[in-house]
C-alpha cells in the first residue's frame, strides 16, 4: 500500500508540474502592432529612413515614412516589445524589437517564444509571415493559388532555438518578419534610441 500511495503522489506531482508549465504565460499588455504618428519632434528626437523590410507585418511597416527616433537619456528603461534603434555587429544602424531582457532565458519551440519557460503571449511572440500565423498564411496562399515551398514554410513556422541565458547587459532582438529579419543578442551599449513612430 505504501508503494502504491507514493507512486500516486509522484504522478500527481508530475502532472501538476506539467500542467503548470503549459499554462504559464508571459503577457505583454502594453505593446500593440500599431505604429503611431508623432506630430511634435523634440530636441532629443531625430528622423531615420529605414529601407529594409525586416519589420514588415504585411503593411510595409516601418518603411513607408520617416521614423522618429528618441535618443536614450540617462535613467532610460527598455521594456519588452520596444522597437529600438541600434548599431548592429557591422556597426550599421538598424531597428528591431526587444524580446528578452537582461538575465532572462529565451528559447523557441515550434515557432513559439518562451521566456524563462513561460510562453510569450504577444503578437510578436511566435513565427508569422506578413503578420499571419501558420494557419492563416497557408490558407491565404492556397486561396490565392500561389506556388510556394510548403515544406520550407512548415519548417519556418516550426522554428526551434536552444535556450540561451542573457548576461546582465544583454538583450535579445527578433525582427517582426522572422523570414526576412534576424534574431540576435546585443549589448546595452549598442542601443541608440527608441523608435516612437512615423512622422506626420
Amino acid at each position: 500500500m505504501k508503494r502504491i500511495g507514493l507512486s500516486f503522489v509522484v504522478l500527481l506531482f508530475l502532472a501538476g508540474c506539467s500542467l503548470q508549465t503549459s499554462m504559464e504565460t508571459l503577457t505583454d499588455e502594453y505593446t500593440t502592432a500599431d505604429i503611431p504618428t508623432i506630430e511634435t519632434i523634440s530636441q532629443e528626437m531625430f528622423l531615420y529612413h529605414h529601407n529594409y523590410d525586416n519589420m514588415d507585418r504585411g503593411n510595409h511597416d516601418y518603411t513607408e515614412k520617416a521614423l522618429v527616433i528618441e535618443s536614450l537619456v540617462e535613467g532610460f528603461k527598455i521594456s519588452r516589445g520596444d522597437v529600438i534603434f541600434y548599431h548592429n555587429e557591422n556597426g550599421e544602424k538598424d531597428i528591431s524589437r526587444i524580446i528578452a531582457l537582461p538575465g532572462e532565458k529565451i528559447k523557441i519551440t515550434g515557432g513559439q517564444v518562451y521566456i524563462n519557460s513561460q510562453k510569450l503571449d504577444a503578437f510578436y511572440g511566435f513565427a508569422h509571415r506578413l503578420g499571419l500565423d501558420k494557419d492563416r498564411y497557408f490558407e491565404m496562399m492556397d486561396e490565392a493559388g500561389n506556388q510556394y515551398n510548403k515544406n520550407g514554410m512548415r519548417e519556418y513556422f516550426e522554428t526551434n532555438m536552444e535556450q540561451i541565458k542573457l548576461a546582465s547587459d544583454e538583450y535579445y532582438l527578433i525582427d517582426d518578419d522572422w523570414m526576412r529579419g534576424k534574431m540576435r543578442v546585443i549589448k546595452e551599449q549598442d542601443i541608440v534610441g527608441f523608435v516612437l513612430g512615423y512622422t506626420e
